[in-house]
């Protein structure tokens, strides 16, 4: 008997908490009040809920968005689809400071230049902001993944300039430069950081 009992206890604790839950005990009521959909099962009308629940989390939905130019930029570079990543990256610059974190977090992790290059691009607009607050750690690597030697010389000087307005660093067009200063204010703030 204990040994029932603990078995059933072990299987208890390792079972994963049910994610639709709280959708499913609102779908019981309104199935309970006969308000659900005719034809909708509790299950699906839960499921619906997450969905519209996701959807309307910003930070959710910008991890979707992020995923999407990342899936859009490398389909593109077999057949381009620029309308369809310009929406992409319009719809995740909408969502505006709650993107940021996604959004940085895909371009520190991709290994495709292109993608960086990409998502950078809306770092540029969520976060240029920032340098009237001093506040680099989004507007600043954004902006590092425009002065590569592999960027157009134009795009370079463009960026360059940019960065030597938001920051009033005078570093010039080295690339290298910019990314040992970016490395070297990088651990300063983390250290001032509560």
């Amino acid at each position: 008997m204990k040994r029932a009992l603990l078995l059933l206890l072990a299987f208890g604790c390792n079972r994963t908490p049910d994610p639709l839950a709280e959708q499913r005990r609102t779908c019981a009521r309104l199935a309970e009040q006969k308000s659900l959909r005719a034809g909708l099962s509790v299950d699906d009308c839960a499921k619906e809920l997450k969905e519209r629940a996701d959807l309307a989390d910003p930070g959710r939905r910008a991890e979707e968005l992020v995923d999407r130019i990342a899936r859009l930029v490398t389909a593109g570079k077999v057949k381009p689809a620029p309308a369809e990543l310009k929406d992409a990256q319009l719809s995740l610059q909408a969502l505006g400071r709650p993107a940021v974190a996604p959004t940085l977090a895909k371009m520190k992790s991709s290994g495709d230049a292109d993608v960086r290059l990409a998502v950078a691009k809306v770092l540029v607009n969520l976060c240029a902001s920032d340098c009237a607050a001093a506040k680099y750690d989004c507007i600043v690597p954004a902006l590092l993944e425009g002065v590569g030697d592999d960027k157009p010389a134009d795009a370079r000087r463009e960026v360059e300039r940019a960065l030597l307005r938001c920051t009033g660093e005078q570093i010039g067009d080295d690339p290298s430069a910019w990314r040992r200063w970016w490395a070297s204010k990088a651990v300063q703030l983390s250290r001032a950081a509560p």
